[in-house]
C-alpha cells in the first residue's frame, strides 16, 4: 500500500510541476478540431441480383460474422378486414412451421447447434426475415435462410400453437391502460381503417394454412424483396451464392390493394374511457403529417422545443420538472408510410391532476403557437438532430437497411446527404410558421383512460368537471375476443 501511495504521489508532483511550467494544458484550454462525419454514398452498395431482386451488401471483416436481412414488401395493411391477425400469424408461423424438407423443430435446432438466429417480423408494410450467423457458417446459414424465405410450410401444429397464444392476447387486450389509449386513440382518428383493423377471436379460428400459403405467394418473390447484408464476406462469392437460390425462383409483377386516405372528421372534446385505476392516461392530438412533407424538418424541430426533446423540452419542464405531476409527459409526432401520422401530447398522472395536466399542456401548444422559440432551444434542438445523425449509420446492416427502405418508400437517395442543411435550415420564424400550420386547436380531441370520478372531479388548480376541457364522450371499449361492445 505503501509503495502505491509513493508512485501517487510522484506521479500527481510531475503533473503539478508540468502545469507550473506550462507544459500541460488545463481541461479549459484544450481545443479539438470539430467532428466530421460524411454519410456514404447508397450507390457505392447497390446491386442488382438475379431475377429482379435489388440488394445493398457492405463487406466488414471486423468480426467473423454476418449478418443478412430479406425486406419484403408486404404487411397488415395488405389484409382485409375478415383476415386481420393474418400477418401475426404468418410471422409466427414461417420459420416454427417449417419447410418442404425440414420441420420447424430441425430448423431451430440447427440454429441452435450454429449459434445462429433467424427471425421473422411483419409490420405495416415491409415484413423482415433476418439471419445472423457465423461467417464460417455462412453456406448452411443461406441454406437455411433461403429454404425458410421460399418454401414455408405453415405445418398445422405450429398454426395450432400460434392460433391459441394470439387468442389469448386477445384475452388481455384490454388490460394495460397505455395500450387501451394508444389503440382507442388511433382508432378515434383513423376510423375504421386499415390502419386500426383488429383480429377478434372468429377470425383468427377461421384463418388457414392456405390463406398464409395464397399470401405468400401473392407477395413473396424476388422483385418484391430488397436483401441487405453487411458482415465478413466476399461481396462478389457471396452475389453468386445468392444468385445461385433465387435465379429459379418464379417471379411476377407486383401488386397492392390501394387503401383508402379518407379518415373521419372527429368532433373536437373530451372522449373518456372507464377503468378502475388511480392514474390518468392522457393523449391530446389530432392527425399529423406524413414524413414526406416538405416541413417535416422544421415540425421534427418544433416538436423538440415542444415536448420532444426530453427534459430540455417546454412540456416536460413544465409538468414534470415544475409542477411535479408526471414522470411520462411529452409530445410527439408519430410517422408511417404513405399515411400522415399523428400528433399528440402525453401524460399519465394521478387521477386527481388529470385535469391541470391537460390545461399545461394546452397552454404549452398556444404558446409554441404565439411568439418564437428561444435561441437556447433553437440551439439545442438543432444540435441534437445533428450530433443524433450518425445513429443512422450505426452499424454496418443497419446503414445497408437504411438505404434500402429509402428505395422502398419511394425517397431520394440523396436523402441523408441533404438531412443535416435542411435542419441547419430551420429558423425560429419557420418554426412558428409550421406550429400554426399543424398544431391546430380546433381539430383537438382529448382521450383519457381513467376512473371517471375522481379524474373528473379535479384539484383546486383545475376544478372539475372535465366538461371545461369540451364536451364529453364516453367511449365503450369492445371486447377483443367478439368485437362488440362490452357490457
Amino acid at each position: 500500500m505503501r509503495d502505491k501511495i509513493k508512485i501517487f504521489l510522484f506521479i500527481l508532483s510531475l503533473i503539478l510541476l508540468s502545469l507550473a511550467f506550462g507544459q500541460v494544458k488545463r481541461p479549459e484550454e484544450l481545443t479539438f478540431p470539430p467532428l466530421k462525419f460524411e454519410p456514404p454514398d447508397p450507390r457505392q452498395f447497390r446491386l442488382n441480383l438475379a431475377q429482379g431482386m435489388r440488394a445493398y451488401f457492405q463487406e466488414d471483416h471486423s468480426l467473423p460474422l454476418l449478418n443478412l436481412q430479406a425486406l419484403i414488401h408486404f404487411g397488415d395493411l395488405y389484409v382485409p378486414k375478415e383476415k386481420s391477425g393474418l400477418g401475426s400469424l404468418m410471422a409466427q408461423t414461417l420459420i416454427k412451421g417449417g419447410t418442404k424438407t425440414r420441420t420447424g423443430s430441425q430448423i431451430e435446432d440447427r440454429l441452435d447447434f450454429l449459434g445462429a438466429s433467424l427471425n421473422f417480423s411483419v409490420g405495416e408494410r415491409v415484413s423482415t426475415l433476418s439471419l445472423s450467423i457465423l461467417s464460417k457458417d455462412l453456406d448452411e446459414g443461406l441454406d437455411l435462410f433461403f429454404d425458410v424465405l421460399m418454401n414455408p410450410e405453415f405445418r398445422e401444429e405450429s398454426l395450432k400453437i400460434a392460433k391459441g397464444r394470439m387468442i389469448e392476447q386477445l384475452r388481455t387486450a384490454n388490460d394495460a391502460p397505455s395500450a387501451v389509449l394508444a389503440r382507442e386513440f388511433e382508432r378515434l382518428l383513423y376510423g375504421d381503417h386499415p390502419l386500426t383493423y383488429q383480429p377478434t377471436k372468429a377470425i383468427i379460428e377461421g384463418l388457414s394454412r392456405e390463406d398464409l400459403k395464397n399470401y405468400h405467394r401473392k407477395y413473396f418473390f424476388p422483385r418484391n424483396i430488397i436483401l441487405v447484408a453487411a458482415g465478413d464476406f466476399n461481396k462478389k462469392n457471396f452475389v453468386n451464392k445468392i444468385n445461385r437460390y433465387i435465379s429459379k425462383w418464379p417471379n411476377q409483377t407486383p401488386s397492392f390493394p390501394t387503401i383508402s386516405q379518407n379518415f373521419p372528421e372527429v368532433e373536437p372534446g373530451v372522449y373518456f374511457i372507464q377503468k378502475k385505476i388511480n392514474q390518468g392516461y392522457v393523449s391530446i392530438g389530432h392527425l399529423g403529417i406524413e414524413d414526406t412533407n416538405p416541413d417535416y424538418f422544421a415540425v421534427q424541430v418544433m416538436n423538440f422545443i415542444l415536448g420532444g426533446g426530453s427534459f430540455t423540452s417546454r412540456i416536460t419542464s413544465k409538468v414534470r420538472s415544475d409542477e411535479g405531476l408526471a414522470y411520462n409527459t411529452g409530445s410527439r409526432f408519430t410517422y408511417r408510410w404513405g399515411f400522415p401520422g399523428t400528433f399528440s401530447g402525453y401524460v399519465q398522472t394521478k387521477s386527481s391532476t388529470v385535469g391541470y395536466a391537460i390545461s399545461l399542456i394546452l397552454k404549452e401548444f398556444e404558446r409554441i403557437r404565439e411568439e418564437l422559440v428561444s435561441d437556447a432551444e433553437m440551439e439545442t434542438a438543432i444540435n441534437y438532430y445533428l450530433e443524433s445523425f450518425s445513429e443512422f449509420f450505426s452499424s454496418p446492416i443497419t446503414t445497408m437497411r437504411n438505404f434500402a427502405m429509402l428505395e422502398l418508400q419511394g425517397k431520394p437517395m440523396d436523402y441523408y446527404k441533404t438531412y443535416r442543411d435542411k435542419i441547419r435550415s430551420v429558423t425560429k420564424e419557420k418554426v412558428l410558421e409550421v406550429a400554426k400550420k399543424y398544431i391546430r386547436p380546433e381539430k383537438m380531441v382529448i382521450m383519457i383512460v381513467g376512473d371517471w370520478e375522481p379524474c373528473n372531479q379535479g384539484d383546486p388548480k383545475f376544478p372539475g368537471p372535465l366538461s371545461k376541457l369540451g364536451k364529453v364522450h364516453q367511449i365503450t371499449l369492445r371486447d377483443p375476443l367478439t368485437g362488440e361492445p362490452m357490457k
